[in-house]
């Protein structure tokens, strides 16, 4: 039995036994207006990139290059430098922790100047779901990318797919809860509304439903979080049931 033929028979199966049932409150998907995603995005953006654990960094001594190290962010989130030890890197932006290391060597060095520069960002990922050629992980580690690129690099969407109420689950370091909100990439694409084409961040999981689901609840209830494995104890990881 095809995918599709399978959750519109447990869909029929719901129903029925609905009908036989107490009725219970189905809580709403609570979504975020598309002009907030923006500001928040805009935020995110000025703050900049956080470091992870799995990321790739070179440390560099404008003034003491025989202390300049590549290194791997620990699973512990440290990183380990000559003459001070362990200092804590994820969970900080490169200019801060370049601060930190510069603060640290005062100690040792006259002039310690030390800068972050990172080489692979282990965690810059996003994930397209749903009505799509090839769902799955999106590589974001060479350059920003829209989620109509997205898109295109999943295969572009099948013949039963809708751009019209694109739906994208979002979750920023450091603010209280998920973020959900729905796109209309069909205005995007004439041009009428160009900011309907978000740029991806990282970790960003994005929905193309089928044709005829326009309630973004419904759409997030029978994808999204019946498919979907969500863990988020250190960003967010999507794992494909």
């Amino acid at each position: 039995m095809q995918r599709g033929t399978r959750i519109a028979a447990i869909a029929a199966l719901g129903l029925g036994v609905a009908a036989c049932a107490t009725p219970t409150t189905v809580t709403p998907v609570r979504t975020t207006p598309l002009d907030e995603v923006l500001v928040i995005g805009d935020d995110y953006a000025r703050l900049g990139y956080i470091v992870n654990a799995g990321d790739d960094l070179t440390v560099r001594f404008y003034y003491n290059p025989q202390l300049d190290e590549d290194l791997r962010v620990r699973p512990d989130g440290k990183i380990s430098l000559a003459l001070i030890g362990d200092i804590q890197a994820a969970g900080k932006i490169p200019d801060a922790l370049s601060r930190d290391i510069t603060t640290a060597y005062r100690a040792h060095l006259n002039r310690p100047n030390a800068v972050v520069i990172v080489r692979r960002f282990a965690s810059a990922r996003a994930f397209v779901a749903g009505e799509v050629q090839k769902p799955g992980q999106l590589d974001m580690q060479q350059q920003s990318q829209t989620v109509l690129q997205g898109i295109a690099a999943a295969g572009g969407v099948t013949d039963s797919a809708t751009l019209e109420q694109v739906v994208v689950l979002r979750r920023v370091s450091n603010w209280p809860e998920p973020l959900v909100f729905q796109l209309n990439l069909l205005r995007a694409l004439d041009g009428t509304d160009p900011k309907q084409n978000v740029l991806l961040l990282p970790n960003d999981l994005v929905y193309v439903p089928r044709s005829g689901i326009a309630d973004v609840n419904l759409a997030m209830r029978q994808y999204i979080f019946n498919n979907l494995n969500l863990s988020t104890s250190a960003g967010i990881t999507y794992g494909l049931k």
